[in-house]
């Protein structure tokens, strides 16, 4: 029995396939993965600075006398917190939401624990012990709280997922989604020239792929909408590229 909606009778309804999704789950891991690899490079970090010549830092001491306390601060900037700032900046240039979301909460809660954790030490705020325990406690805590971070970002692309509907009715194809800021997309029929699927070898073997419903030419100009569609033969959906 058909169903009606604004646009007329609705036809079909549907969700993205949870294997649609399964590179922006992968995303979603990045916060562990960069804390691993912090971790790599700051080891390899203090190898080099640990073969510096102790009579040159002797020697420059004299002129900085928390020289050794700048150079451990240096590197912490460079391993985890400069690697996390780097992936937030990639991730917000690529508009992949799940890198930046994903290294920034990191950072967020880590620096907010460091603060509540030095606070407590009772060490004076002005001095160079304050910034150097605040560097040292946040690099800690990127270990644990990345996979906070990683949960979360992974949960809050499941929502999105569920969110998306995928509605094809008589005349057009209506698609909806979005978490905070829901989002509407209207496909007429007659607009849609052809239709392209494109899949790499990674979608290829998962089954799933880009679909673009290409617009007919209208004075030059060939518009397209493109989405994701999951070929497992369960109705599984397309959607568009929401967010």
């Amino acid at each position: 029995m058909e169903t009606y909606g604004i646009y007329g009778p609705v036809l079909l309804t549907t969700h993205p396939a949870p294997r649609g999704f399964l590179s922006r789950y992968l995303l979603s891991l990045t916060p562990v993965f960069l804390a691993a690899f912090s971790l790599l490079a700051l080891t390899c970090l203090q190898s080099v600075v640990a073969t510096f010549p102790s009579a040159l830092i002797q020697s420059l001491e004299t002129i900085v006398p928390e020289l050794p306390a700048f150079i451990d601060m240096a590197v912490l900037l460079i391993a985890p917190i400069g690697i996390f700032l780097l992936f937030i900046y990639i991730g917000d240039a690529t508009n992949h939401t799940e890198i930046w979301i994903g290294a920034a909460l990191t950072l967020l809660l880590s620096g907010i624990g460091a603060f509540y954790q030095v606070q407590g030490l009772g060490i004076p705020t002005v001095s160079t012990i304050y910034l150097l325990t605040l560097c040292q406690w946040t690099a800690y805590l990127t270990q644990p709280f990345s996979v906070i971070a990683s949960v979360l970002v992974i949960t809050g692309t499941e929502v999105f997922r569920r969110s998306i509907r995928y509605t094809m009715m008589r005349d057009v194809v209506r698609i909806t989604g979005g978490v905070w800021t829901p989002v509407e997309h209207l496909i007429a029929y007659q607009q849609i020239g052809r239709i392209i699927i494109k899949q790499n070898r990674f979608e290829r073997f998962f089954h799933v792929g880009t679909i673009i419903l290409a617009g007919v030419i209208y004075r030059g100009t060939d518009t397209s909408r493109s989405g994701t569609v999951s070929t497992n033969g369960t109705g599984a959906g397309i959607y568009p590229r929401i967010a």
